[in-house]
């Protein structure tokens, strides 16, 4: 692989809110220049699954994840796009790198967050992954649906951090539980690196909350934590896989606000934006799977129904493109 040019950054108007009628409620529509920072691509065409994933999906093309970003976006272009190294590839990135290549082929900024052996990848080869656009690796300890040990994942963390330090603008993003923060508090103060806190950082709203944290759900373990460390410029908050925190979809996970209230209003330069497409399921349901070959659905979201939600969650237009557009300028350059 060769080295390639500085990707296309997107072209557009200044930034601005816009909002069309859906239904009985207005829809705001995704801001020019904005970014989804979290999206995945499921294709066998271009590679091929590993042998030891937990699941197989659905396949999930890069044209289709376009045509889903044009369709949230209001002036209907393509607007920023991070890829994210989903499990079933586990660290072979060959598909990822091949979107990133096709994404600058069609002029659309394109990032990525990777997995890889953290052992055995070269310099060279980290190199050419930051050349096409790949900006951190990730740590998934949710995709399986097993506990997390605390001892192997402080050491993935440092290990990790170690090994991207040198290059500019890398960052570790990780999916764990939200209590998992408080463990980590003093790790992360220390690491040379920041920390992506992938879907919320794992807080959860009332619904997916023990009756004890359901009246206040700030208070529940891990979440203080995680706003602490943002608050120091240690953590990015990424907003995403709300269906992942909660379970209350007749509200589209409305048991969230007081979560992301909160973020916005303490932390709302340390937040990025997320759909989650193409919306995988949970690993916890994977734990009974015997048949990996099996594949397995996406979640029917209402995409607009939750940009609905968060555009007033955020409290203000500024703290809107704050999410959408001015924050992952900042953190995906």
């Amino acid at each position: 692989m060769g080295t390639v040019s500085t990707i296309a950054q997107t072209k557009g108007p200044a930034h601005k809110f816009s909002s069309v009628k859906d239904g009985k409620t207005k829809t705001p529509l995704l801001p020019a220049g904005a970014f989804d920072t979290h999206v995945h691509v499921f294709d066998p065409s271009l590679g091929p699954y590993a042998p030891s994933r937990v699941y197989t999906p659905e396949d999930a093309p890069l044209s289709r994840m376009i045509a889903f970003n044009e369709h949230l976006a209001q002036d209907g272009q393509v607007g920023n796009l991070v890829l994210v190294q989903p499990s079933p590839y586990k660290t072979d990135c060959r598909v990822l790198l091949k979107c990133l290549w096709d994404l600058q082929a069609r002029n659309i900024n394109g990032r990525a967050i990777v997995v890889i052996d953290l052992d055995n990848v070269t310099d060279h080869t980290l190199e050419e992954m930051h050349q096409l656009g790949a900006r951190g690796v990730r740590l998934n300890f949710q995709a399986d649906g097993r506990e997390v040990n605390l001892t192997e994942l402080a050491h993935l963390l440092y290990k990790a951090a170690r090994r991207i330090q040198h290059l500019p603008g890398w960052m570790v993003q990780l999916y764990v539980p939200v209590w998992v923060w408080d463990a980590l508090y003093d790790s992360i103060l220390d690491l040379p690196v920041p920390v992506i806190a992938d879907h919320v950082g794992g807080a959860l709203g009332r619904s997916k909350l023990p009756p004890e944290f359901q009246e206040s759900p700030l208070s529940q373990p891990g979440f203080s934590s995680l706003t602490s460390l943002a608050r120091q410029g240690r953590v990015i908050v990424k907003i995403s896989g709300l269906y992942r925190c909660s379970s209350d979809a007749v509200s589209t996970y409305g048991d969230m606000k007081p979560i992301i209230e909160s973020l916005a209003r303490e932390v709302p330069d340390q937040l990025v934006w997320g759909s989650d497409w193409p919306h995988t399921g949970d690993g916890a349901a994977r734990l009974k799977n015997t048949d990996i070959d099996v594949k397995e659905g996406f979640r029917s979201i209402d995409n607009l129904g939750i940009l609905r939600s968060l555009r007033d969650w955020m409290g203000s237009e500024q703290a809107w493109e704050k999410l959408m557009s001015d924050n992952p300028a900042r953190f995906y350059k």
